[in-house]
């Protein structure tokens, strides 16, 4: 199959440079994305740079990396006077050293905030703040991070605003004022907005979604593209007209689309038949990533069912990453795998 003309030159040129540089195999899943012009991601606890097993895992598959949760601000900045930068610096130290691309990942959001946020009383108050922890952050990384979920899960379920702690006190202009924040604090990294339950167009949040970062566009707001969690289930295959048709409306914006936290639970216990459908729907998402042009990365959220978050969330649910509990690759990632190596033929 062809190669993806529209995928962007920066990717390939990183591919080479590892290449060149004989850090990594020549033929892996990561060359194969990189040859591709796919960002292939992977969101990481701060533990996994430092550990030579997944730090090997890490190298030879993904070309991005996602703080899951050290740049959230309640793990950042606990106190108000205080700042843990250590965890996101060897995050940073660890792409910039294996030639991989970061991702930062997330100011606002309504959950994992420390007690002085969700403190906050009124407009300005807030927007101090808000705007210190986008400048503080975005200034210390500038260059260094390649793009931002500047804010994640605004709308609630139904497609209307989110009760936060930001929309109460601001209001919400919240997020024009902080996309501008963070463009003015650094011009080169791409700025996202985050969502989950928003990639079929014609369900009632997608299309509130949709609207809104519509309206932030006419406004000027600066936005470079959208990210579509994608938490998904075996239970349900994938919407591909209506996923595809979502896509192409953001991409008339002029807005690139991220797959940005994928995951595919099953139902316990695993039988082949529930897998079988695991792997179809990871496989249809790889397949729509690299055959429109406007959606740029495929990100995993974690890589591992030892510690994966569904089963806290979706009791009966599990098995949902690519890697089992001894981190062995599973049918999923071998299908993955086998489909790069297709397309880049």
């Amino acid at each position: 199959m062809k190669q993806n003309a529209g995928r962007t030159l920066t990717v390939l040129v990183i591919a080479m440079i590892v290449s060149l540089s004989g850090c990594i195999p020549t033929k892996t899943v990561r060359t194969n994305a990189d040859r591709l012009g796919l960002t292939f991601g992977v969101a990481v606890q701060a533990a996994d740079v430092l550990d030579p097993k997944s730090m090997k895992l890490m190298i030879s598959n993904f070309n991005e990396i996602v703080p899951e949760n050290t740049m959230k601000w309640g793990v950042i900045r606990p106190l108000k006077d205080f700042w843990n930068w250590s965890d996101m610096d060897n995050m940073v130290a660890f792409t910039e050293k294996h030639h991989m691309r970061m991702k930062g990942h997330t100011f606002l959001w309504h959950n994992q905030n420390p007690m002085y946020v969700n403190a906050l009383k009124n407009r300005d108050e807030a927007i101090a703040l808000m705007t210190e922890q986008i400048t503080t952050v975005m200034g210390r990384y500038k260059g260094r991070i390649y793009e931002y979920d500047i804010a994640n899960e605004v709308l609630a379920d139904d497609g209307s605003w989110r009760d936060t702690i930001w929309y109460r006190t601001i209001g919400p202009d919240y997020l024009d004022i902080a996309f501008r924040a963070a463009r003015a604090t650094d011009p080169d990294a791409k700025l996202l907005l985050n969502d989950y339950s928003n990639e079929v167009k014609g369900q009632p949040k997608a299309d509130a979604f949709y609207e809104l970062v519509r309206g932030m566009k006419e406004r000027g707001v600066p936005i470079d593209g959208v990210g579509f969690q994608m938490h998904l289930s075996a239970d349900y295959p994938v919407d591909e007209e209506a996923v595809r048709a979502n896509i192409c409306r953001f991409a008339d914006l002029g807005l690139t689309v991220t797959f940005s936290e994928i995951d595919v639970r099953v139902k316990l216990p695993v039988t082949p038949e529930r897998e079988a459908a695991q792997i179809g729907i990871y496989t249809k998402l790889m397949e729509i990533a690299l055959s429109e042009p406007s959606v740029k990365s495929y990100v995993m959220w974690g890589y591992t069912d030892l510690r994966g978050w569904i089963p806290q969330f979706f009791s009966g649910y599990g098995s949902a990453h690519l890697f089992d509990r001894q981190i062995k690759p599973k049918p999923a990632y071998l299908s993955l795998k086998k489909q790069l190596e297709d397309w880049v033929k």
